[in-house]
Order: structure tokens, then sequence, then C-alpha cells
């Protein structure tokens, strides 16, 4: 009896010891209580969810890829940037040196920059020739003016004796029956506004005539003035001053600084004779 106890008990210690290896080996393999170790195959589920977080960190890879996309659209932009910017520097830095060159080419010339006072009052032989072209420049830019005012006096005055003969015209055309269907006073008045706008009209037949006249003085008179004005002009006058060679970059700079300085000898009033 003893011998069988000890027996059984024996043989519980050997299920016992071998029921996890068993498990570990089967997995789900067998139910009863062994059938927590199946629960352990469930951890191996765990290591599934450590498969998921490994997808997540590909979605992490992806997000760093797009970082890189951004990144790189980012550099573009900065490129495109400085790209613009070094254009802008290198058309600032030929600007400059543009300048830097005409005012190297200048020399004497640079003296034209003088205020419009120096032009009417310089005694420097130097100067004298461009003082000359620039006097002469507002002269003729006056009398051109003036000569384009009496110009439109005469065309005033030619619309106005058109308007007198317009009306006199009228008069002169009504018919008999137009005349008839007067009343008795505007009959009797017909003759002396017809006379009337007779006398007018050969007053204003003279206005235009002075007027055309003066006109075509005034024109007469700005084109003389216009003498000595032209570019050949211009030109003799800066070699005159120069100490330097004058070439057509010299010459162009010169005009657009003196005609700034001729409008401003025009605008000053004229001496008293």
């Amino acid at each position: 009896m003893t011998s069988r106890k000890t027996l059984f008990a024996a043989f519980a210690v050997f299920a016992l010891l071998a029921s996890p290896a068993l498990a570990g080996a089967g997995g789900n393999g067998h139910g009863g209580g062994n059938g927590h170790g199946g629960g352990n195959g469930h951890g191996g589920g765990n290591g599934n969810g450590g498969g998921g977080n490994g997808n997540a960190g590909g979605n992490s890879g992806n997000s760093g890829s797009h970082g890189k996309s951004a990144s790189a659209k980012g550099q573009v932009a900065k490129a495109e940037t400085e790209t613009v910017a070094s254009v802008d520097d290198a058309e600032q830095t030929a600007s400059v040196s543009k300048g830097k060159n005409i005012r190297a080419k200048l020399g004497r010339l640079n003296s034209l920059q003088r205020n419009v006072n120096a032009y009417m009052n310089s005694k420097s032989k130097k100067f004298a020739a461009v003082q000359a072209f620039a006097v002469a420049s507002a002269n003729a830019q006056n009398a051109q003016a003036a000569a384009d005012k009496a110009a439109a006096a005469a065309v005033d005055a030619q619309a106005q004796l058109d308007a007198l003969n317009a009306q006199l015209d009228t008069l002169n055309g009504l018919t008999p029956d137009q005349i008839s269907a007067m009343t008795p006073e505007e009959q009797a008045a017909l003759p002396g506004q017809i006379a009337d706008l007779e006398a007018q009209v050969a007053a204003q037949e003279t206005t235009v005539s002075d007027a055309e006249a003066a006109a075509a003085a005034a024109q007469t008179a700005a084109d003389q003035a216009a003498v000595g004005t032209d570019d050949a002009s211009l030109d003799a006058a800066l070699a005159d001053m120069a100490n330097k060679p004058v070439d057509a970059e010299v010459t162009d700079w010169a005009k657009g600084v003196l005609a700034d300085k001729i409008d401003q000898v025009a605008a000053k009033p004229a001496p008293a004779p």
C-alpha cells in the first residue's frame, strides 16, 4: 500500500515537471489546466503588437520623408531668393559702375551741375560757350511759347469771324415768306441788324488779319531764337568747355542736366531793358 502511494506521488511529481515543457512546445496543444500555457501563446500576440509598432515606425519613416520633401522645397525657395538677390546686386553694381565711369569721363563738365544763377552770371571763359547755349535755348523756349500763344489767338479770332458770318448769312438768307411771318417790329429791325453784323464782320476781319500777322511774326522770332540751340551747337559748346573727349554718353548726360537748367533760366524774369 505504501509502495503504491509512493508510486502515485512520484508520477504526480513527474507530471508537474513535464507539463511546462509540453505547454511551451505545443502552444495550444492540450486542454485542461495546461490550457493556461496556451495563454502564454497569446503572449505571442503581444509580439504581433510589436509588429504593429513596427508599422507605426514605418509611418514615422514616411513622416520623415515628408519632412525631407518640405525641406527640399524650402531649399529651392531659398535658392530662388538668393538668385534674385544676386541679380539685383549685379544690376546695382552695374549702375554704380556706370555712374563712376561717367563721372570719370566728365572732367571739367562736372561744372554743368552748378546752380542756375551761375548759368546767367558766370564770367568763366571755359563756361562761356555752354552758358551762351543754355541762355539761348531758354530764350528760344520762351519765344516758341509766345509764338504758340499768338497762333492760338489767331485761331480764336477766326472762330469769332466765322460765327459772325454765319449770323449774317442767316439774316441775308431769309425768304420773303419768312420775312412776312415776322411781326412789323421785327421786319423794321431787320435792316439794322444786317448792317450791324456787316460792321462787326468787317472789324473782326481786321482783328483776324492782325492776329495772323502777329502769329507769323512770333513764329519768325522763335525760329530765329532757335538758331544756335541745335545738337551741333551743343556739341561745340561742350567740346569748348571739356578737358576730356566728349562721346555720345557724355553728350546724353549733358543734355539731361542742361534741360533742367534751361527750364530754370526760361522761368527767370527777363532783365529790364
